[in-house]
């Protein structure tokens, strides 16, 4: 769960009526179609008890966590409350859509504790948006640093956490130009002269790259998806050291190492899947990068 300066603050009403699983499965169907998501370890998922459920952001963060979100919804019957960040309630009418129409909720202490006394599913993304602005070599890196503020709320209240990979979404884009390169350019020289670059963008940390997908296009490349449900991580022995700092830091590099090992049976499957159609290759071809 990302840091924010929320944590004071609580949604009035956490209610909303999710949409209909016919509507989900006629949303997601071109996805489906385009990018071939596949699922893994989702049949044997204990869905007998709510979750804290931990994933990777990919870059941009536009194909990691709906995809998962709506499949566990349409084969499980499990709703999962997104935590977002506190920038997302800065832009109108897409903040009315996402809390209204997908019960997402303002990342903070405070939400969290509403939502797991409620007893809901939730899915947060510790690597926020420092995750989505990737750079060059960062595919499938996780960028944690020290939050520690999921592992704490799911001991807190003795949530199991399942750790969900998501792989493939790092190769629908190719990164033109990443926050180093804008950082180094005069306009980014300007940004830290006049103090914007460290106020809003932290000297580049919260720089989204500049991308191109299909040809010279910002149309993603349909790379085939791929997502893996880890085994659940019980806290609940860890209950009454939710607040220690060194608890903390064990259960977050349990949960760590869990997703990375998640990371290597999808990186395997890949290796090995073969099923790739004509078109699919095709526009999967990446041109090389200018600088090459």
């Amino acid at each position: 769960m990302a840091k924010t300066k929320s944590d004071k603050k609580t949604v009035h009403n956490f209610e909303f009526d999710p949409p209909s699983k016919t509507f989900a499965r006629g949303f997601i169907a071109p996805f489906k179609f385009y990018f071939a998501p596949q699922f893994y370890g989702l049949d044997e998922l204990d869905v007998s008890r709510p979750a804290l459920y931990v994933s990777n952001h990919t870059i941009l963060g536009v194909f990691d966590g709906y995809p998962f979100a709506i499949e566990l919804y349409l084969r499980k019957g499990i709703i999962l409350r997104a935590l977002a960040d506190s920038n997302h309630w800065r832009i109108p009418v897409w903040k009315e859509i996402i809390e209204k129409n997908l019960g997402v909720v303002e990342a903070s202490r405070a939400n969290c504790h509403a939502l797991m006394h409620r007893k809901d599913s939730i899915i947060v993304f510790p690597g926020g948006t420092r995750e989505i602005c990737k750079k060059r070599g960062e595919e499938y890196i996780l960028k944690w640093s020290d939050r520690k503020g999921f592992v704490r709320m799911a001991m807190e209240h003795g949530y199991d956490i399942i750790p969900v990979a998501a792989v493939g979404a790092e190769e629908t884009y190719t990164i033109i130009e990443d926050a180093n390169d804008m950082m180094n350019s005069p306009f980014g020289k300007f940004l830290k002269f006049i103090g914007v670059a460290e106020k809003y963008f932290k000297n580049g940390d919260l720089m989204p790259p500049v991308v191109r997908g299909i040809g010279d296009t910002i149309f993603p490349r349909p790379a085939k998806l791929y997502f893996s449900f880890g085994k659940r991580i019980s806290t609940v022995k860890y209950k009454k050291m939710f607040d220690d700092p060194e608890t903390q830091d064990m259960m977050k590099k349990k949960v760590e190492k869990a997703l990375l090992g998640e990371f290597q049976k999808l990186f395997d499957i890949r290796d090995h899947d073969t099923d790739r159609s004509k078109w699919r290759r095709l526009l999967n071809m990446k041109k090389p990068h200018p600088d090459a």
